[in-house]
């Protein structure tokens, strides 16, 4: 909740997607070329090109599949056309603009002011200058400049928004049927030249891939921290020297928040005051209610269903009048009302705690002992990858010299292995690999996780392969049955519905399915069904809906009850208009990004393997 990009999120971002637009510190990233030669580009939007670097800058140096990178590659394309139309248009940020938007972003401040050092260093851990992310931020602004009529310019009449309050608010009660094919296996056969044509048919499907078992050894830091030693004296200097940070109180609270939109009026204030007024009497006359409370009525959509809870937190993670209110608690006290720039809160202090070198000495201990290890371990891989190598045909000479087990793995496959550490690509590459799977030798040391190596041989291979239909067959009888038992309770099913709404009398076992609104589909209902359950006219109960569901049978609903909306109240209004107006916004920048795109040279290159959608 009290994060600054979720608070100013802007229809830009979400037309955007993946590219990181908002103010916030972003990953730096290192160890890529920049691709400014030659062919091995991405795109380019009227000459600017799209780089590798672009794309780990985007995604925050997360790697990116090749199925994924034309999606990213296209919404690089989106800001580039953006980007170009503002500075055509003169939207820049000033240098008053850029440093007031740099100083409000919590990350590089320090009890609610901007902290220099903090802004220093945070870049620098992020390999990032800040050049660089002044630039980011200015484009930001920009783009902020740009596109903010198409959301601000949305204008919903009283009548438009009283009808999408009705539309919006009416709810439905409804009842279930489900008619489950497995109520229709015993009239289910299959014959033996069914079988048979099944699995002439499915021979790739029924394949069974290559796989292998392995012999392995495993080299880890952590095994080798276990025997080092740390002494008392250790630990005490290590906390001594990171008492600040190891021994900072923390608190855990839990709140109710009731919302004020951004820029809120007197009237707004006013009514939210009141209401968060009226909660708190409720609080103080039952404070065993406040989780309760907090899922009915708290408008913070990240704790509300936790009953309000925060978790645990220091001092500075919150903005700063939660802050101050919430260590000035007791423990199991409540808070006032609270005003912040979200709203009205009301804080409960659930505990606190102060972590004592008692607390924290295990933690200490294994920290040391992986500090004193790493120079082992890296002195320990080389020579191990030496005697897996030199020693290739067994993995003993390298177990015994390190006093390592060889272990048995279960079967292994390209697409990767049951057992965790075994469930690695590059170890999955190196073992199919012919010199290992033909030439029998060991693998190289294959890192498979932080501070842990793995080498390995092949103990047994098993090819490709169709197995004969004799042991097939029980599960492909199950199959072809519950296929067949699938058919026949959708085909039951749409008689059943005919039936029901044409008056007749259907046996169905009904079950109470809650109640339906168009905002709030239950979990399986498509959009199509739950639109037909809110199309039957009110004063025409019940009414009858169903649909097939794939895997799962048929599915009857019997619309019993229409409870109409309630009558909005100012704050809910103006957050509905808020809400049509930024969907309104989105779908116009979708349409100008579209005239852009059509009026731009845009050229894909080579480094992109599928050209992305248009």
């Amino acid at each position: 909740m009290f994060d600054l990009v979720q608070k100013n999120k802007t229809a830009v971002q979400v037309v955007l997607g993946l590219v990181a637009l908002g103010l916030v510190v972003g990953v730096g990233v290192s160890g890529y070329s920049a691709m400014e030669g030659g062919d091995d580009f991405y795109a380019k939007v009227g000459g600017s090109r799209i780089t590798e670097r672009d794309v780990a800058q985007a995604t925050s140096g997360q790697a990116v599949s090749n199925e994924m990178k034309p999606m990213v590659v296209e919404q690089l394309v989106r800001q580039k056309l953006l980007l170009q139309a503002a500075a055509k248009q003169n939207f820049v940020a000033t240098e008053a603009e850029l440093q007031k938007a740099i100083m409000a972003i919590p990350a590089f401040q320090e009890n609610g002011h901007f902290d220099p050092k903090k802004y220093e260093s945070l870049l620098a851990a992020q390999q990032m200058t800040a050049a660089q992310f002044e630039e980011r931020v200015r484009d930001d602004i920009a783009l902020r400049q740009l596109l903010s009529a198409f959301v601000s310019g949305n204008f919903q009449s009283q009548r438009t928004m009283d009808r999408m309050a009705k539309l919006l608010g009416e709810k439905r009660s409804v009842s279930v049927a489900l008619l489950k094919p497995e109520a229709y296996l015993a009239q289910v056969n299959v014959s033996e030249a069914e079988l048979k044509q099944y699995y002439d048919q499915h021979q790739q499907e029924l394949k069974t891939p290559e796989m292998v078992k392995l012999a392995y050894v495993v080299l880890s830091q952590a095994d080798l921290a276990k025997a080092q030693n740390v002494s008392d004296a250790d630990v005490q200097q290590y906390f001594d020297a990171h008492k600040a940070d190891l021994g900072k109180e923390e608190r855990r609270a839990a709140h109710i928040l009731i919302a004020t939109p951004k820029g809120a009026n007197a009237e707004q204030l006013a009514a939210a005051t009141a209401k968060a007024e009226s909660v708190l009497k409720d609080v103080r006359a039952n404070p065993a209610r406040f989780a309760e409370l907090a899922k009915q009525f708290s408008q913070d959509p990240g704790s509300a269903e936790q009953g309000g809870d925060l978790g645990w937190f220091g001092p500075g993670a919150m903005v700063k009048p939660f802050d101050d209110a919430v260590f000035k608690l007791e423990k199991g006290q409540l808070s006032g009302v609270v005003q912040s720039d979200f709203g009205f809160h009301i804080i409960k202090l659930e505990d606190v705690r102060g972590r004592t070198l008692a607390d924290l000495k295990p933690e200490i201990e294994q920290k040391l002992k992986l500090e004193k290890a790493q120079a082992t371990f890296q002195s320990q891989l080389e020579k191990f990858n030496e005697v897996v190598y030199q020693q290739g045909s067994s993995l003993q000479p390298a177990a015994d010299q390190f006093k390592l087990q060889v272990q048995q793995s279960g079967w292994v496959t390209r697409q990767g292995a049951q057992d965790q550490l075994l469930n690695n690509p590059k170890l999955a590459e190196a073992v199919f690999s012919d010199d290992v799977l033909k030439g029998k030798h060991n693998t190289e040391a294959i890192e498979v996780a932080p501070g842990t190596v793995v080498s390995a041989r092949i103990v047994e291979h098993k090819p490709a392969a169709v197995p004969p239909l004799a042991t097939v067959s029980p599960d492909l009888l199950a199959k072809l049955k519950q296929e067949k038992a699938l058919k026949l309770a959708q085909e039951d099913g749409a008689r059943k519905l005919a039936g029901l709404q044409k008056g007749e009398s259907v046996a169905a076992d009904w079950q109470p399915g809650g109640e339906f609104s168009r905002g709030e589909a239950p979990r399986g209902v498509d959009p199509q069904t739950l639109n037909a359950l809110f199309r039957a006219p009110a004063d025409k109960l019940p009414a009858f809906v169903g649909n097939a569901v794939p895997q799962q049978g048929y599915v009857l609903y019997r619309v019993e009850k229409s409870t109409p909306a309630p009558k909005l109240d100012a704050q809910l209004l103006q957050r509905m208009r808020e809400g049509l107006g930024q969907m309104y916004g989105q779908v116009e920048i979708a349409s100008y990004i579209d005239s852009l795109r059509k009026s731009a040279k845009i050229e894909y290159g080579k480094a992109l393997q599928a050209k992305p959608a248009e």
